[in-house]
């Protein structure tokens, strides 16, 4: 089973290579992507955690991401994405 996973993981990271597209894309690695300090959006996640006006965390494939701000809002949340906006002023990973 693990070598299973291993080998779609090579064949994906060798088809990314060819096509010269960014590590992650064609795989289930979450994609983030920021826009300045007022949007954050996450493709690939798993599930949302914890929500607050001044707190968000995030589970992902790859760990758990958490966005710090204030006036925090979530502006959709599809099985695939979801989009934080307000005054982002951290994001980490736990």
């Amino acid at each position: 089973m693990k070598e299973n996973k291993k080998s779609k993981k090579s064949v994906l990271s060798k088809a990314e290579s060819v096509l010269d597209l960014a590590t992650g894309t064609l795989g289930a690695l979450p994609n983030i992507t920021l826009y300045g300090t007022a949007a954050l959006e996450i493709d690939n996640f798993k599930s949302l955690m914890d929500f607050s006006p001044d707190t968000v965390r995030v589970n992902t494939s790859d760990g758990i991401v958490r966005i710090d701000g204030i006036n925090l809002r979530l502006a959709f949340m599809t099985d695939e994405s979801i989009s934080v906006r307000g005054d982002i002023r951290n994001l980490s990973f736990e």
